[in-house]
């Protein structure tokens, strides 16, 4: 094979060609450029330097922020036979020293590490002595304040990259807007990192505003209208518990919020997941580690605080590459729930002092001094002006930013757990991981080896770590084991506090800085209400949104396209006409028309390169039409009666009608 790229690609993954953009990507870094990457969840991002880095002479070096996600990364490269491992916290030091020997000898060629080890002294000296062909840093938003998961240790990969001389430097993210991704490069000490923002145009996806002047009862009977039709996998979102309780009270909705107890969410995801055709509302805590692709409908009942959170959520419809719709229900009076939400967010310097004042009065009533284990909740009580238990969660979290209190998770959610029987059976009888319990009950074991049988002291974080599944998962297990499988005591379930100078009396804030993030977080929302009340196309707005050109795009699909006609031209060639018919004719109701569209439209996307469609004789047929036009020329023939639809095991797929056999067989 005389292509490189295409040779490594095939050796090390397996694959036969790269998914959209990702060769854009690899060849861009493979070059020997600074880049900084924004390509969604599901468009492959991990390849893009993973590929690069199997193809240079030395080590990468990848920070990432979650130890569960670096272990997932790892497993999977091994699994490939490709030499990779990672340094953080729950590695012994022997270990650490091992794998970092090793790939400075060559026999690793991709190391994940926390953010944390940059700052450790041994790390430094081995990076300043072996330095890496490339850092790549992943979550690359959490470097920036004005990201959604600001982390301060991403703070300093700059400086650590600098002092220790790496030559080149690669950010990736999933969202990031232009502000972040400067914000990125300004803190990595690259100002002239490239940016690459691609993988947002979803022409699948039809975008939809129903304004809903009339509140909360033209709300609910738009919702009642959207699903009145036939019942498909549909996810309301609501901005309130509240809100989600009332649409829960619908017939044939279930509801799903933090505040439910963990057998009610528990029950809830499971529905979700396993349900033909489910209907669930809930608050934006749903969503993280669920993956179901065939999602009909996302239906946004209130306003979103962001078009970062909007593009995550609604983006949950459609991962099959068939056809859905993301609709939101848009009143402006919406705007002043989000606005409490953000005040509560970010609260005002007043209480933060506050906050800190009532915890510097405990923390001196202490008769032995030690982090304090105390809750916001039960904190807010206590300090003068507090809204709420979450105003006061904020406060925490600001003061733990600028450092004046330390919060661990040492004492926080930390019981003793150990396993009942023997865990070596145990271990084997778990190790296909086919649910969260039996990856719970594997990956546990194996990490805590011959002492499973033993009373162990561990978090909450930690076993989530460990697990690989989120703290709420994590607690939903030991509730449903404890007592069969293992026994789990938990304790004080809150995070500890450590004020880090008990001689401060008063915090030092920078009230200016507070005020900008407060119009920074309401500018963001009033983007949100300025994309419903656009007369734009819908994708269109999002991508430039994220910084992807757009230039003369159009999805062809949103309401704006559809419904005024004046983005999208109307005519189709009969040839073309007569491929899509003849392509329908082909597959004879065995795929749905979303993944039709791919096909013609020549896609790479994920799904379209695993199921070997790209192989298919109609693959890329209508490639000279964009996506989008493939999508609107598919729903028109739907429209005209020419194709049609036929429910194969619950799944709708696209048949040629006998209309449509007829305009094939005459020409006409």
């Amino acid at each position: 094979m005389n292509d490189p790229l295409l040779a490594g690609l095939k050796r090390y993954f397996g694959f036969e060609d790269f998914l959209d953009h990702q060769r854009q990507v690899v060849e861009k870094i493979t070059s020997g450029r600074d880049l900084c990457v924004v390509m969604p969840t599901g468009a492959g991002k991990s390849l893009c330097y993973q590929l690069p880095a199997l193809l240079a002479p030395g080590f990468t070096l990848v920070v990432s922020p979650l130890i569960a996600l670096m272990f997932d990364q790892v497993q999977a490269l091994r699994k490939r036979g490709i030499p990779a491992a990672f340094i953080n916290s729950t590695v012994p030091f022997a270990e650490q020293t091992a794998a970092a020997e090793a790939a400075a000898a060559g026999e690793i060629k991709l190391l994940y590490v926390a953010p944390e080890r940059l700052q450790t002294d041994f790390f430094r000296n081995f990076l300043l002595r072996h330095r890496p062909e490339m850092l790549v840093v992943d979550e690359a938003h959490c470097i920036s304040e004005w990201g959604h998961d600001f982390r301060p240790s991403y703070r300093r990969i700059g400086e650590s990259a600098q002092a220790c001389g790496i030559p080149r430097v690669c950010a990736f993210t999933a969202t990031a807007t232009p502000l972040v991704c400067r914000d990125i490069r300004t803190q990595l000490r690259r100002e002239n990192m490239e940016l690459v923002a691609a993988g947002f145009r979803r022409p699948n996806l039809a975008f939809k505003v129903l304004p809903c002047g009339g509140g909360r009862e033209a709300k609910f009977a738009a919702l009642k209208r959207l699903l009145a039709g036939a019942r498909v996998p549909t996810l309301i979102y609501a901005a309130t518990r509240q809100a989600v309780d009332e649409l829960a009270a619908i017939p044939g909705v279930v509801g799903y919020h933090a505040g439910m107890s963990a057998e009610k969410r528990g029950a809830a995801q499971e529905y979700f997941m396993t349900d033909p055709a489910p209907v669930l509302a809930a608050t934006n805590a749903f969503g993280m580690g669920i993956d179901r692709p065939d999602v009909r409908r996302v239906i946004h009942y209130q306003l979103p605080g962001s078009l970062e959170a909007y593009y995550q959520e609604a983006g949950r419809a459609g991962r099959d590459g068939e056809s859905a719709e993301c609709v939101l229900l848009f009143s402006y009076s919406d705007r002043y729930i989000q606005k409490f939400l953000i005040e509560m967010n970010n609260p005002p310097p007043a209480t933060i002092r506050n906050v800190y004042r009532v915890l510097r009065r405990r923390a001196l009533a202490m008769p032995v001094p030690g982090p304090l284990e105390i809750s916001a909740s039960a904190l807010t009580p206590e300090i003068p002006g507090a809204k709420s238990d979450g105003q006061v969660s904020a406060a925490l979290g600001i003061l733990e930013k600028i450092g004046a209190i330390r919060r661990g998770a040492r004492r926080g959610g930390h019981g003793t757990l150990r396993f009942i029987g023997d865990p070596d059976r145990l271990r084997v009888l778990h190790q296909e991981e086919k649910t969260q319990r039996s990856r719970f009950i594997h990956r546990v074991i194996a990490h805590m080896g011959r002492g499973a049988g033993r009373e162990t002291e561990f978090g909450v974080e930690e076993l989530s770590e460990i697990s690989g599944l989120s703290g709420e998962q994590v607690r939903r297990v030991l509730n449903a084991l404890s007592g069969e499988v293992l026994e789990w005591r938990g304790g004080f379930a809150g995070r500890t506090i450590e004020l880090a100078d008990p001689e401060l009396e008063v915090p030092e804030l920078d009230d200016a800085e507070l005020s900008r993030r407060l119009d920074y977080e309401t500018a963001r929302l009033d983007d949100v209400v300025a994309y419903a009340q656009s007369t734009r196309c819908r994708q269109l707005e999002l991508i430039e949104y994220f910084g992807e050109n757009g230039a003369d795009w159009r999805c062809g699909c949103c309401d704006i396209c559809n419904g005024r006609g004046d983005s999208v031209a109307a005519g189709f060639r009969d040839d073309d006409i007569r491929v899509a018919l003849r392509a329908a004719d082909i597959f004879h109701g065995r795929i749905g028309v979303g993944k039709l569209g791919q096909i013609l439209a020549g896609s790479r996307s994920a799904s379209i390169i695993a199921g070997n469609w790209h192989r298919n004789p109609c693959f890329g047929a209508l490639r000279h039409l964009r996506a989008a036009r493939v999508e609107q020329l598919l729903r028109m023939l739907m429209d005209s009666g020419d194709l049609g639809r036929v429910d194969r095991s619950g799944y709708p797929c696209v048949v040629l009608s006998s209309q449509g056999r007829r305009k094939l067989l005459n020409g006409k």
